[in-house]
């Protein structure tokens, strides 16, 4: 593989002793949820030690448990981000569809006002990047959004297998946010979606979620093919 080795950003150097695992894994696990991370980009480990002037064993145990979690897989130069077959697509598309609709209607029964503020300044931080072409800080806005409502969810374990499964889609939104069409559809339907948060209306939040992945599932049938 010809990819280039990633550095880990400045602001690294402030882990403690204590949780120096726990403080890598975050800080990575951050680094590709917000798109920072690519196919053509590689982890290692004596890197990352370096970076954050620790040694290469919590980093070592960091990487590793990424890829326990299914976001990144070893290759002969470092560590990549895994790349999914389309029936584990597909598979993982359909435990969304289940789970995620279900963990939205118990969200819009908890629903806090302090939520849908912060949902409703995620979607304009997303138009704005959007339209500035950054896809880090889209990344960024959907996942604020997404955070804000699973927040409300009071059960931990649906949140934790659900937190699971979207994060195993980094290469669904690789492949199709950054398409301008996409982003905008996905920022129209995180506006009905807040609005029937806002009203409280389960039924409808959940029929919207049940929406959302499907036309996440359209998208990425599409773009995923050769043009």
């Amino acid at each position: 593989m010809n990819g280039r080795s990633t550095k880990v950003k400045p602001g690294a150097k402030v882990l403690k002793a204590a949780s120096l695992r726990e403080q890598v894994y975050e800080h990575l696990r951050e680094r590709i949820q917000s798109g920072q991370l690519t196919f053509e980009d590689r982890l290692v480990d004596v890197d990352i030690a370096d970076e954050f002037g620790v040694s290469r064993m919590p980093v070592r145990e960091a990487l590793m448990q990424l890829v326990h979690d299914g976001m990144i897989e070893s290759s002969t130069r470092g560590f990549i981000l895994r790349r999914y077959s389309d029936q584990e697509i597909a598979d993982i598309f359909e435990i969304r569809r289940l789970l995620e609709p279900a963990a939205a209607q118990i969200a819009a029964t908890k629903m806090t006002d302090a939520a849908l503020k912060i949902m409703d300044d995620a979607i304009h931080a997303g138009i704005k990047a959007s339209n500035a072409d950054d896809f880090t800080a889209f990344l960024r806005a959907n996942a604020a959004f997404r955070g804000a409502w699973m927040d409300q969810v009071p059960n931990a374990q649906l949140i934790a297998a659900l937190a699971r499964y979207i994060d195993h889609v980094q290469v669904i939104r690789l492949v199709t946010l950054s398409q301008r069409t996409v982003r905008d559809d996905v920022m129209d339907r995180l506006r009905s979606i807040h609005d029937a948060f806002r009203d409280r209306d389960a039924e409808r939040v959940g029929d919207l979620f049940r929406e959302h992945v499907d036309a996440a599932v359209r998208a990425y049938r599409t773009y995923s093919k050769p043009h």
